[in-house]
């Protein structure tokens, strides 16, 4: 959207002015990168005079670490629901935890832009720090459960964790890159998703296996 474009938008309503920064801001990095961000340009583009973002924001660091703790709930919270709608055996709830972040950051590019830029690491305050250990805790732990089930039982679970978060962080930077774009549509994007968290924590047959497996535990209670 052109600086044209946002001047003509519809006038944002009162008292909503920070809904209305978060997402100019949002716009801005879509078009021109995370550098070209500023309180000033922000005001000018929604027609407020240039001291009414830091009413909100006394700074832009304030602004994108905000931006950020949006970022970082909503991919958390497609992770947990995707989570919640799988098998709840390890492999297959690992295995979505991996659809569920890879699909939600090829589809939110700009908020995943915005959460892996080097800058939010640095200006993280207390919420975003606490968002980020609670989304990296999530991710040991489901490892560790599928370790206790026989997913690479033996390599050090520090080193597991790495590459199993690492595998859909970088699918998702090289896919949002023009060069390597996604395919369109959403079963397209859907099984390429699936495919790529496949190769990370493969599901093939898994859920046969999880009722073979109950129904032996079963058995030995019997006997």
């Amino acid at each position: 959207m052109s600086t044209a474009k946002a001047n003509a938008r519809a006038p944002y309503h009162h008292g909503a002015l920070r809904d209305a920064l978060l997402e100019r801001a949002a716009e801005v990095i879509e078009e021109s990168g995370l550098e070209a961000l500023t309180l000033r340009g922000l005001a000018r583009d929604l027609g407020v005079s240039h001291g009414a973002p830091n009413r909100h924001f006394p700074t832009r660091e304030a602004l994108i670490a905000a931006l950020a703790e949006q970022g970082f709930r909503e991919a958390l919270a497609a992770t947990l629901d995707t989570m919640a709608a799988a098998d709840d055996d390890p492999w297959i709830q690992l295995n979505a935890m991996g659809r569920g972040y890879l699909r939600w950051a090829l589809t939110h590019r700009t908020l995943f832009r915005v959460i892996t830029h080097p800058d939010v690491t640095r200006l993280a305050d207390p919420g975003l720090s606490a968002r980020m250990r609670e989304t990296q805790r999530m991710v040991r732990d489901a490892v560790l459960a599928t370790q206790a089930a026989g997913r690479h039982p033996d390599v050090d679970p520090e080193l597991l964790t790495l590459y199993t978060h690492a595998v859909p962080w970088g699918a998702a930077q090289l896919m949002n890159d023009p060069m390597f774009e996604p395919p369109r549509g959403e079963r397209a994007l859907d099984e390429l998703v699936a495919q790529v968290i496949e190769l990370v924590v493969p599901i093939a047959g898994r859920g046969k296996q999880t009722e073979a497996d109950t129904a032996k535990r079963h058995e030995g209670r019997r006997s």
